[in-house]
């Protein structure tokens, strides 16, 4: 009887030791795999810092656009059939102009707030104003924050567009563009104003007229319409607490769409870009700050099919980054069917400095390779190895049982 309940004994150990050798091993398995999944995947962190000046607690969110194939990029997901304005998609993002990349970015950031599109991670920057994205796939990525207001001053964060790609798991430091602006209670000049790219030679591919809807501090505003009529520019006051921008509504057939802005002033570019041809546009402003509000914009199309380099100049596009000016009433703005932003302030007429600056720290994205260094794997090997003692110990003890 003494006999029986040693080797009852035994075999419960035993089975103990095996069951443990299978759990080992399955954590082993399950480890290895999530490891290897991490190893395809990469992150980015934004560091939200000018000089001395940490910008935390900004709330930052982050959503994947689409992927590439072969020589072209592809819109996905809730971005999928967006006309955006891009720069040579058969060359990696890295190539493109920082200009390119940057108007991309707000342009989607637009669509992102217009369509109420979920994010697919957010976070706030810590004290060191920095905020971490990880487990990013390879593919194209649009993150932007959200403008800050501490005290009397507003942090307005650069959109921030971007391609994760390689073989190995990468590690991403970008530095947003971040405009620093003190608050003020005047009423000053806002405008909207519309441009037509890259169909010189077939103007009459142009759309008559183009709905624009505006929105102030992320929420629907109203509907304005831009034509020849009003030389497709519409002008509006109201206090610079408030932060707006445009959409078009409908993007014009065989068009692409990119929106530039100072905050104050935005301008909405139509690309032609028909299936039937292949080109590059570039859209590159010089800016002149003189206090009066005058500038001029160079634009430069390439077109891939035929080689040949089209200029075209004049366009005044009104964006500097300092404001000096003198608050007016303009004509457009007292139009009866598109006055309804008019009618929240009271317009004033005076000379003012806004106290505005922009960060030195321009939009970048800088990329490191993860440090192979094999120490996430060390927990693998030495599961399998614990598992296999157990085993052993397992079956030992079985044979003994055996034996006897």
């Amino acid at each position: 009887m003494e006999k029986i309940m040693r080797k009852t004994k035994r075999n419960r150990i035993s089975a103990i030791f095996l069951t443990l050798a299978m759990v080992l091993w399955c954590m082993a398995g399950v480890m290895g795999v999530l490891i290897a999944k991490a190893a395809d995947t990469g992150s980015l962190t934004l560091w939200c810092v000018k000089d001395d000046d940490i910008v935390s607690n900004m709330h930052w969110q982050i959503y994947r656009v689409g992927h590439r194939v072969t020589d072209d990029y592809i819109f996905e997901g809730d971005f999928a059939g967006y006309r955006a304005t891009l720069g040579d998609k058969t060359k990696p993002m890295l190539e493109w102009d920082t200009d390119t990349v940057a108007t991309a970015g707000e342009t989607l950031k637009v669509f992102s707030i217009v369509d109420k599109i979920d994010p697919r991670a957010d976070g706030y920057t810590n004290s060191s104003g920095a905020v971490t994205f990880d487990g990013l796939e390879n593919g194209l990525y649009l993150v932007w924050g959200d403008i800050l207001k501490v005290g009397d001053t507003t942090y307005i964060p650069s959109a921030i567009f971007f391609e994760m790609r390689g073989d190995d798991a990468s590690v991403l430091n970008a530095y947003p563009k971040i405009v620093l602006r003190t608050l003020s209670t005047e009423s000053y000049n806002y405008s909207v104003r519309k441009v037509w790219e890259n169909d010189e030679d077939q103007p009459w591919n142009r759309a008559v007229s183009i709905t624009v809807e505006r929105y102030r501090d992320n929420k629907y505003y109203d509907e304005i319409e831009l034509s020849e009529n009003n030389e497709w520019t519409f002008e509006w006051e109201d206090s610079d607490d408030h932060n707006w921008f445009v959409n078009e509504k409908v993007i014009p057939e065989n068009y692409t769409v990119s929106y530039k802005d100072n905050h104050t002033q935005y301008l909405i570019i139509n690309t032609y870009d028909s299936s039937s041809s292949s080109s590059k546009t570039d859209i590159q402003t010089t800016v002149t700050t003189d206090g009066n509000w005058t500038d001029t914009q160079t634009t430069t199309v390439n077109t891939t099919a035929d080689n040949n380099t089209h200029t075209s100049t004049g366009i005044s596009t009104a964006l500097n980054s300092t404001a000096t000016h003198t608050s007016t009433n303009s004509s457009n703005s007292t139009n009866s069917n598109n006055t309804t932003a008019n009618n929240n302030t009271t317009p004033k007429s005076s000379t003012r400095t806004t106290n505005t600056q922009t960060t030195s720290i321009q939009t970048t994205v800088t990329e490191e390779k993860v440090p192979q260094t094999g120490q996430l794997w060390w927990p693998v090997p030495g599961l399998a190895v614990g598992g296999m003692l157990f085993f052993g110990m397992g079956l030992r003890i079985t044979k003994k049982d055996d034996e006897e």
